[in-house]
């Protein structure tokens, strides 16, 4: 493991220990977060169930989450995919761009 990958997990740790998605519910909780993963460059990817998808806020919320998890040192870049619920890749789309 490279020590990009280290920092990246770390800080990618501490950004998302506590906190809760715009509904209350921890953002790590297994419903909501699918999975993570974080390269040797320091290249975060996580995959997001939203658990209200009709809910603009959640997204504002998931697109924050990007800028915040980005703009740690160590990480290189953060791609957030959507899976699990209707038109999943319109919302991959707006939070990446």
């Amino acid at each position: 493991m490279t020590r990009a990958r280290k920092k990246a997990q770390m800080r990618l740790a501490r950004v998302l220990n506590d906190r809760k998605e715009p509904h209350g519910s921890l953002i790590t909780d297994e419903s909501i977060l699918k999975g993570v993963e974080v390269d040797d460059s320091g290249i975060v990817e996580l995959w997001v169930k939203p658990p209200h998808p009709h809910c603009p806020c959640c997204l504002d919320d998931l697109i924050s989450l990007k800028r915040e998890i980005g703009s740690q040192r160590g990480v290189l870049g953060c791609h957030i995919e959507i899976v699990g619920i209707p038109h999943a890749e319109r919302w991959t789309a707006a939070i990446n761009e």
